[in-house]
């Protein structure tokens, strides 16, 4: 890390003497993008696999609850067999409701850390079979049904949607590819835009407008978490 921060400005240096500062600034932009955009993907990555997890996990929890045990034992057993990261979770919701703490304590410190629909569902049905008296195990069967529903009706939606998103990174990625298009073959555009003040305000606006575009649209074609 201290190796990458000294040779980062050596790097941009290098770059911004031999081919201009808009390069130099593009390899800036991209070595601060990265490796946000890289925390984003892993956390994306981590949302999705939790989400995977929670039926099955449910499943687990129900055929315990139906056996006749507690639900702090049937957390338990569905955190020992569910791996993370919603299997850490499940531990620590065991462990608290096992040390004493009220149920719907736990599961409102549950929700408010991870504030998602299927987490909000799943709290809201486990705490009503609890105060109510109804059968446990039906009720998260019942959640569970529900989130294999939804999961399924959002990979139709992506499926559906992969024409759109295809489409969204064309029209990002055009201007890009005709601004380079146009440096390589006209050296007047070239030497305005990349050695003229006003050049590089050009290519700065222009890039800002198109990551703003490019984000815009993905949003529209990412859906909504079920």
């Amino acid at each position: 890390m201290h190796a990458l921060l000294i040779l980062a400005p050596i790097g941009l240096t290098a770059a911004w003497r031999a081919a201009g500062p808009t390069v130099a600034l593009a390899l800036a932009t991209a070595a601060i993008a990265y490796p946000i955009q890289a925390r984003i993907r892993h956390a994306a990555a981590r949302r999705h696999r939790r989400a995977a997890q929670l039926p099955q996990a449910l499943d687990r929890l129900a055929a315990s609850l139906r056996s006749g045990t507690s639900l702090p034992t049937a957390l338990t057993e569905a955190a020992t067999a569910t791996p993370t990261p919603l299997g850490d979770e499940l531990a620590a919701l065991a462990d608290q409701a096992t040390r004493g703490r009220p149920i719907a304590a736990v599961l409102d410190d549950w929700v408010r850390s991870h504030d998602d629909p299927a987490t909000r569902l799943t709290a809201t049905a486990l705490v009503l079979a609890t105060r109510v008296g109804s059968a446990p195990a039906r009720a998260v069967d019942g959640v569970a049904a529900t989130l294999r529903e939804r999961q399924d009706l959002a990979a139709e939606r992506r499926a559906l949607s992969t024409q759109a998103r295809t489409s969204a990174m064309v029209l990002a990625a055009a201007p890009i590819v005709f601004a380079a298009a146009l440096t390589a073959g006209d050296t007047a555009a070239a030497h305005f835009l990349l050695t003229q003040p006003a050049g590089w305000t050009c290519l700065t606006i222009g890039l800002t407008l198109d990551a703003a575009g490019a984000w815009w649209m993905s949003r529209l074609t990412r859906g909504h978490t079920p």
